[in-house]
């Protein structure tokens, strides 16, 4: 439409430059022929007014000595306007309504205005290419707002489905229900969630289960020693004239259960501090040698009570980075774990040796062994191989779990090689500190040994 108006205003006001001298002369039949050619141009219907409005040359022959007053031409003939065009919607002789335009142009004559041309176009076929744009758009705009309402419905859907399955989930774990698990399936970021979640399910309910587990076995363990106690205290209790000897054998009975009570209790919360405590380690550079030596003097006169041999093979002064407490205690499980289940007459021998990267505290003895499907188990919490000699020594079932936690918080790891009948071998895998840092240690702790 900005286009066809462009077009017709430069043609009519071409067309007025044209017809002011013929106008100014009253030349009518060249203005009737000027009029005739144009309106073969543009397809329409040319008018030449004078100054007052007053048609003196009509291409079509109709409207010749009336008055035209319609806005366009009051513009131009009044001086407001040089041009001016508009649209009319007017009805044919069928009776048909159509929009037409007016575009007029004054005709001007030594800067005086003497008429002004009126150019007449039917622009029904414009306006109906409009509206059929119009519409087209109009049925492109409401047929895009539903696919993307669709397509939102069935994303949003897509999307809500499976966070209102975690939703669900996350209901049912805060109940407690740590077997619940999601299937979401697809690669998208939900589903990796999805994933996340169920991992996260998972070791909660592993994590239970061994809560469970570890409350059953410490209620038996703690129970068993109480029960004997109760047991040999209503005997004391309920029977009269009891002898000496009898009296300080039940008594020295109820002795050994409270010992083996308190070295439980004293294990569990020492399981319980390594546990909570994994960010709070002392961590310094420690001579192992002087540390096992230690360990070494401190457990011998328990070997020696047993007729066990203990030895330990001095190597270097080989450093590690470590929490000293930690590995003390450690070591002290390995050790006495082997000297409890070494038979008299045997030994048990504590050395280094290094692989790598890395140190291994060797805990060897000749004791009686652990069978391969025991060794699988060993490391497990209350775990015994044999239960009925395992109280009477007063094991209770936590030292080689405790040795294995310790191990992990020091990114290390502890390993076993046994047969039935031909002893066993501890391995406690540590890395290993800077040499020349191991060195000034070494001669340190050496000094104050």
């Amino acid at each position: 439409m900005n286009q066809r108006v462009n077009q017709r205003m430069q043609e009519v006001n071409d067309f007025s430059v044209n017809v002011s001298g013929p106008l100014s002369r009253t030349d009518a039949e060249s203005l009737y022929e000027s009029a005739i050619a144009q309106g073969r141009d543009i397809s329409g219907r040319v008018l030449i007014v004078n100054e007052s409005g007053i048609v003196q040359i009509d291409s079509f022959s109709v409207l010749n000595g009336a008055q035209i007053t319609s806005r366009e031409v009051v513009e131009v003939l009044s001086g407001e306007k040089d041009a001016s065009f508009g649209y009319h919607r007017i009805q044919s002789e069928s009776g048909e309504d159509f929009w037409a335009a007016y575009y007029a142009s004054a005709v001007i004559l030594d800067s005086q205005t003497i008429g002004a041309a009126v150019f007449s176009e039917n622009v029904q076929d414009l306006v109906d290419k409009a509206g059929l744009i119009r519409n087209q758009f109009l049925m492109i705009f409401v047929g895009a707002t539903v696919v993307i309402f669709g397509l939102s419905y069935i994303s949003t859907n897509h999307i809500s489905r499976p966070l209102a399955q975690l939703r669900e989930s996350a209901m049912e774990i805060t109940k407690g229900n740590f077997a619940t698990r999601v299937h979401i399936k697809g690669k998208n970021e939900i589903a990796e969630l999805g994933k996340v979640f169920n991992s996260m399910s998972a070791k909660l309910e592993n994590l239970d289960q061994q809560r469970s587990e570890f409350v059953s076995n410490a209620s038996h363990e703690l129970k068993t020693p109480l029960a004997s106690i109760k047991i040999l205290t209503e005997s004391l209790l309920y029977q009269d004239n009891i002898p000496e000897n009898v009296y300080k054998e039940f008594l020295g009975d109820i002795n050994q259960e409270i010992d083996r009570l308190t070295n439980l209790i004293n294990d569990l919360l020492l399981m319980t501090k390594i546990e909570n405590d994994k960010e709070k380690m002392d961590r310094q550079q420690v001579s192992i040698d002087l540390l096992l030596k230690k360990a070494v003097v401190a457990l011998k006169p328990l070997a020696d009570q047993k007729d066990i041999e203990l030895s330990f093979t001095w190597n270097q002064n080989t450093v590690i980075t470590c929490d000293p407490m930690r590995i003390r205690q450690a070591v002290n499980n390995l050790i006495d774990n082997a000297v409890k289940y070494t038979p008299a007459g045997g030994r048990v021998d504590v050395g280094l040796e290094v692989h790598g990267e890395e140190v291994a505290i060797v805990v060897k003895d000749t004791g009686e062994g652990i069978s391969k499907e025991d060794q699988a188990h060993i490391f497990d919490r209350f775990y015994r191989v044999d239960k009925a000699r395992s109280r009477e020594t007063g094991g209770t079932g936590l030292g080689l779990y405790i040795v294995q936690c310790i191990a992990l918080l020091h990114e290390g790891r502890v390993e076993v090689e046994s047969e039935k009948g031909q002893g066993s071998t501890f391995r406690l895998f540590l890395p290993i500190a800077g040499p020349s840092a191991g060195q000034d240690m070494g001669a340190k702790e050496e000094k104050k040994a």
